[in-house]
């Protein structure tokens, strides 16, 4: 009974280890959407550390399409912002705000712009805040 229990034990522990690596593999073939969508569950269900990674890959991936690159690079900002790591947010937020001031206007989703700039400026005053605490 003991070597059917350990068994079994085993079976359920190979089991559930298979399936939360299937969930770390972005298959080669997946769409940009298809990633922001991976994403976005992810951070829904709280694993900001997936979600990063989803977003990582959709820049190697896409990222040579600016559209597609500042959507990941805000969502990464802003998931970082979301932790409260804004001096990891602070140079994303900086870079989306360079890009953005350096291209035509409508060549980039301009929703990703002012959210960047309301997350640049609340990094901005909490580092401030942080600053100013450790004097």
């Amino acid at each position: 009974m003991k070597k059917i229990n350990a068994v079994i034990f085993a079976a359920i522990a190979f089991a559930f280890t298979s399936c939360q690596s299937q969930e770390l593999a972005i298959p080669p073939e997946a769409t940009s959407l298809e990633i922001i969508q991976q994403a976005q569950t992810a951070f829904d269900k709280g694993n900001r550390k997936r979600a990063i990674e989803c977003y990582e890959t959709l820049i190697q991936r896409y990222g040579n399409n600016p559209a597609i690159y500042v959507e990941a690079r805000y969502e990464i900002a802003h998931i970082y912002v979301k932790q409260k790591k804004y001096k990891e947010a602070e140079p994303i937020l900086a870079e989306l705000k360079e890009i953005y001031d350096s291209s035509a206007p409508g060549m980039l989703p301009g929703a990703y712009r002012k959210m960047a700039l309301n997350d640049y400026a609340k990094v901005k005053e909490n580092l401030k805040k942080s600053r100013e605490e450790k004097k």
